[in-house]
């Protein structure tokens, strides 16, 4: 998720730096860049959660494993 995280600090950027955008839609990217933020901090938590449950409940650890790399194949 790393290069994500670098992507949308780059849109993030770029977005600052857009002189012809509306502010309809400034406001409407804005607001996506936070909503996928906040999906990466939620996987930065499953992560977590993984590592911890991985010696007592390898199950649920793969499963949560399963969901983060579907979330990444999803561009998520």
């Amino acid at each position: 998720m790393t290069d994500l995280k670098r992507t949308l600090s780059d849109l993030h950027t770029a977005l600052a730096q857009a002189d012809r955008l509306g502010p309809e839609d400034r406001e409407q990217l804005q607001s996506a860049l936070e909503d996928i933020r906040r999906a990466l901090g939620h996987g930065d938590t499953l992560e977590g959660a993984a590592v911890r449950l991985e010696a007592g409940h390898p199950g649920v650890a793969g499963a949560i494993r399963a969901v983060l790399d579907a979330l990444a194949k999803a561009g998520i």
